[in-house]
C-alpha cells in the first residue's frame, strides 16, 4: 500500500456519527460495495468517518464513545477488504471539537471570557489528549492496522481559553500578574500576548499527541486538519506526516488555488480535499447538491497543477455505509487525475511572482486563534494573478525571509495591521538591489509610504465611494475606497475619478526604488476582484506585470482565462496549463457539467537552449514550436480543463 507521500488521490467518506433512533451502524454495509470502490476507482487511499465532531465513535471501540448500536465490526470490514485490495485506510476522526467529551468531562472543555466552559471545543491544555484522543489513535494503528489518521476541527476548532488553569499557566510562564483582568479584547493588556500563548497552547498539544502516537506506531500517518496551511501559515512545528485540507464547498476552485499554493511553500507531503456538493446555495438555501464530475476534475486541476495531492469528499449514509451511486461517478476524476500525474505530483513550481501571506498580520486581524478571517484580499488577489494569467506562488514569513532574490515580483496584499519591521526592512532592500514590489489597498501603500520620499496619497475616507477606473485611456471599470496618489519620477499605470469624463487622477503609479521598482494600487483590488470580477482588473494586473518583472512562462494570446505555471523537477520542466472559465463563486450555480474552454492560446516560454521537443499531456501528442533568443514559441488551438507542456 502506498504511503501519504505517494498518494496522488484518495476518497474521503464521513457522516460524523450520532446516535437517532433505531440507528445500527453497519445496517446496510457491504463487503461487495468496498471491493467495487477499490476496483473500479482505483484510490491510493480510502479515508472513512471514524469519529466526528459529535463525539461518537463510529465503530465499536473499546473505549468508552462508541455508538450505542452496530450491525458488526464496520472497522475491521474496511480494514481488510482495503488491505487485500492494496489500498491504504486513513480515518477521519474530530480532534479539538467533540461535543459528547465535553458534555461529560465539562472541566476540559474550552472557557470563555464569560465563565463558561464550551459545549464542543476542548481546551488543548488539559486532559483530553491523554484520556482519548491517544488511546482510541493507538487502538486506531494497532488493533485495526490503519495507515493513518486525519485529525479534523483542529486549528480552526480551537480558539482563546480562559479556563482559570490556562490564565495561571500564562501568568507563570510569562512572568506576568494579571491580578483578575482577563484580556478578552484589545482594549486590555496582553491581550495579544495572551492569544499567541493559547496558539502555543495548540502546537504543544498537536507535538504532544503526535509524538506519543509516533513513539508506538512510527508508521501511523497523522495529519492535523489545516494545520500549517493558509489557515496556520506558520513553520511546521510538529512531527505530522502530512499536510492536509478541506476548501471551501462554495468557490471551491478559488479557494483551491489559494489553499494550494499557501500549503505548498511548507516543501511538505500535502493534498487538499473538495467537497463532491455545494451547501446553502442561492436564496433557497439547497444543501448538499452534487457537482458534475467536470466540476471537480477543475477543482482537482487547480491542486495538482501546484504539485499537490488530490482527495474528494462524499458523505456516508447515516449507517456508515457509503453512497455509490456518487461514487461511481468518480470514476472519470480517478481517470483524470491518473493520466495527468506523471508530468505534476510532487514537482516544485518554478519561482515567479509571489504573494505574501502574513503571519504577522494575520495574527493580529483574525477574531480566532487560527482561521480564514479577512483573508478575502489574499484569496481574490490569487484569483487574479492566476485569471490575468501571470504565474504566482504564495509565501508568508517564515518562507520568504532571505529568500526574496529568487522571486522576479512580490506582491503584498491589503494589510489590516502591517507586518513586523525586519518583513518590512527586507521587502525594501529587495527593491533596492532591483527587486519589484507590488503593493494593493489603502493601508499597505500606506504602510510602506515612508519609505517613498515624495509620496502623496489622498487621505480623504473613501470607503463607501466608487470611483471611475481606467488603464490605457479605457474607461470599463469601477473601484471602492479608491485613492489618488503621487510621486516623484512615477509613472502612471492606471488613472481614476469621480465621473467618466473626469478620469485624470493617477490611481496607480510604478515608482523607482533604488534598482528596482515598486508599484502602489491604493484600492483592495483583491477583495474586491474575489466579490466582482472586472476584466479591466485583470487588464491592469497584466500592465503591472510586463513593467515589473519577465516570468517563464507569458501567455501572448487566449480567449478565455487561462492559468499557467511551471512546474520542475530533477531537471524536467511542464507548462501547467488550467482552464479557469466558470462561474465558481457565482450563488446562483451550484453544478456545470460544461466548462467552456481556452481558444487560441499562444505561448512564450523561458528555455536557456532548444529543447528536443513539446509533448502535449496528457494526449501525447507533439508539439510544434519555434525558439529563438532564449524562448519558445508555441501555439496550442484548445485547452478545455487542463493540460500540461512537458519540455524534452
Amino acid at each position: 500500500m502506498k504511503r501519504r507521500s505517494e498518494s496522488a488521490f484518495g476518497l474521503h467518506f464521513d457522516f460524523h456519527a450520532s446516535p437517532a433512533p433505531g440507528l445500527v451502524v453497519g445496517a446496510t454495509l457491504r463487503e461487495e460495495d468496498i471491493r467495487e470502490i477499490c476496483r473500479l476507482i482505483k484510490p491510493d487511499f480510502i479515508q472513512i468517518d471514524c469519529k466526528g465532531h459529535p463525539g461518537w465513535a463510529s465503530y465499536p471501540t473499546e473505549l468508552e464513545n462508541a455508538m450505542p448500536a452496530f450491525a458488526f465490526d464496520t472497522l475491521a470490514l474496511w480494514r481488510r477488504v482495503t488491505k487485500e485490495e492494496g489500498v491504504a485506510l486513513y480515518l477521519h476522526y474530530s480532534g479539538v471539537i467533540d461535543a459528547r467529551f465535553c458534555a461529560n468531562h465539562p472541566e476540559e472543555a474550552i472557557v470563555g471570557a464569560d465563565g463558561k466552559p464550551s459545549g464542543n471545543v476542548v481546551r488543548t491544555a488539559g486532559h483530553y489528549a491523554d484520556m482519548l484522543l491517544i488511546p482510541q489513535l493507538k487502538e486506531l494503528a494497532g488493533k485495526y492496522g490503519a495507515d493513518g489518521v486525519w485529525v479534523d476541527g483542529e486549528c480552526w476548532g480551537t480558539t482563546v481559553d480562559y479556563h482559570p488553569d490556562t490564565v495561571a499557566a500564562f501568568e507563570r510562564e510569562r512572568g506576568i500578574d494579571l491580578s483578575g483582568k482577563l484580556p478578552v479584547s484589545k482594549a486590555d493588556p496582553y491581550y495579544e500576548e495572551y492569544r499567541e500563548f493559547c496558539r502555543e497552547l495548540f502546537r504543544r498539544y498537536v507535538r504532544h499527541y503526535v509524538d506519543e502516537v509516533h513513539r508506538e506506531y512510527p508508521d501511523f500517518q497523522i495529519a492535523s486538519n489545516w494545520a500549517y496551511t493558509d489557515h496556520m501559515p506558520e513553520a511546521v512545528s510538529a512531527n505530522v506526516d502530512f499536510l492536509s485540507g478541506d476548501f471551501n464547498p462554495g468557490n471551491s476552485f478559488n479557494a483551491a488555488r489559494y489553499a494550494g499554493r499557501a500549503i505548498a511553500q511548507q516543501n511538505r507531503t500535502w493534498d487538499l480535499m473538495a467537497w463532491n456538493f455545494r451547501s446553502n446555495h442561492s436564496d433557497l438555501h439547497l444543501s448538499g447538491v452534487p457537482k458534475h464530475p467536470v466540476q471537480i476534475m477543475q477543482e482537482a486541476a487547480a491542486v495538482l497543477a501546484v504539485g499537490g495531492g488530490f482527495q474528494n469528499y462524499i458523505t456516508q449514509y447515516k449507517d456508515g455505509s457509503p453512497r455509490m451511486e456518487q461514487i461511481r461517478l468518480m470514476k472519470p476524476v480517478a481517470d483524470f487525475v491518473r493520466a495527468r500525474q506523471p508530468f505534476c505530483f510532487r514537482w516544485k513550481a518554478e519561482h515567479n511572482a509571489v504573494i505574501l501571506l502574513s503571519t504577522h498580520d494575520r495574527a493580529l486581524h483574525e477574531g480566532g486563534l487560527y482561521g480564514r478571517g479577512g483573508y478575502e484580499r489574499t484569496v481574490g488577489l490569487t484569483a487574479l494573478f492566476c485569471d490575468a494569467g501571470v504565474p504566482v506562488e504564495i509565501a508568508s514569513e517564515h518562507t520568504l525571509r532571505g529568500a526574496c532574490a529568487k522571486f522576479g515580483l512580490i506582491a503584498v496584499p491589503e494589510l489590516k495591521y502591517g507586518l513586523d519591521d525586519g518583513m518590512k526592512a527586507e521587502l525594501l532592500r529587495y527593491a533596492e538591489n532591483g527587486g519589484s514590489l507590488l503593493l494593493t489597498g489603502p493601508f499597505t501603500c500606506r504602510f510602506f509610504a515612508d519609505a517613498i520620499p515624495g509620496l502623496v496619497i489622498d487621505e480623504k475616507d473613501r470607503e463607501n465611494e466608487q470611483r471611475w477606473l481606467t488603464v490605457d485611456g479605457v474607461h470599463t471599470g469601477i473601484l471602492k475606497n479608491a485613492h489618488e496618489i503621487s510621486a516623484p519620477d512615477s509613472q502612471t499605470a492606471a488613472k481614476i475619478g469621480d465621473a467618466e469624463r473626469e478620469i485624470t487622477l493617477p490611481g496607480a503609479v510604478i515608482v523607482p526604488y533604488g534598482k528596482g521598482r515598486i508599484a502602489l494600487v491604493p484600492a483592495d483590488v483583491g477583495t474586491q476582484y474575489g466579490a466582482c470580477a472586472q476584466y479591466i482588473l485583470r487588464d491592469l494586473l497584466r500592465k503591472l506585470a510586463e513593467k515589473l518583472f519577465e516570468p517563464t512562462v507569458k501567455i501572448e494570446a487566449a480567449l478565455g482565462l487561462l492559468e499557467v505555471g511551471v512546474l520542475e523537477e530533477d531537471g524536467r520542466r511542464a507548462v501547467q496549463l488550467v482552464n479557469a472559465n466558470g462561474a465558481h463563486a457565482s450563488r446562483e450555480v451550484a453544478t456545470e457539467d460544461f466548462i467552456p474552454p481556452i481558444l487560441d492560446v499562444t505561448l512564450s516560454i523561458k528555455a536557456e537552449k532548444k529543447p528536443r521537443g513539446l509533448i502535449l499531456q496528457p494526449e501525447g501528442r507533439e508539439l510544434a514550436f519555434n525558439w529563438k533568443d532564449g524562448k519558445i514559441t508555441v501555439e496550442i488551438p484548445r485547452v478545455d480543463l487542463y493540460e500540461i507542456i512537458e519540455i524534452r
